[in-house]
C-alpha cells in the first residue's frame, strides 16, 4: 500500500522498531510484527512540498519475509 501527502505523518509506528541497517533510496524502514514500513522524506523535506511525502506499507509478511533468508 502506497500513503503519500499530510497522510504519511500520521502513521502510527507504535509497536514497530527502526531498522538501521537499511540503506537506499529511502530515509528510513520500520519492522513490524509480520510488515515493513518504508518512508522517503527526502526529496519533500528538501524541496518543502509535503505532498511528496511518501511511505510503502508491506503487510502479511512472515518471519522469513522479515528476516532474510
Amino acid at each position: 500500500m502506497k500513503i503519500t501527502g499530510r497522510a504519511v505523518e500520521s502513521l502510527d509506528l507504535g509497536g514497530y522498531e527502526w531498522v538501521p541497517e537499511v540503506q537506499g533510496l529511502t530515509d528510513t524502514w520500520w519492522r513490524g510484527k509480520d510488515s515493513l514500513i518504508a518512508f522517503y522524506r527526502g526529496e519533500a523535506i528538501g524541496l518543502d512540498t509535503p505532498q511528496r511525502l511518501e511511505a510503502h506499507v508491506y503487510g502479511g509478511l512472515d518471519e522469513w519475509g522479515l528476516r532474510g533468508g
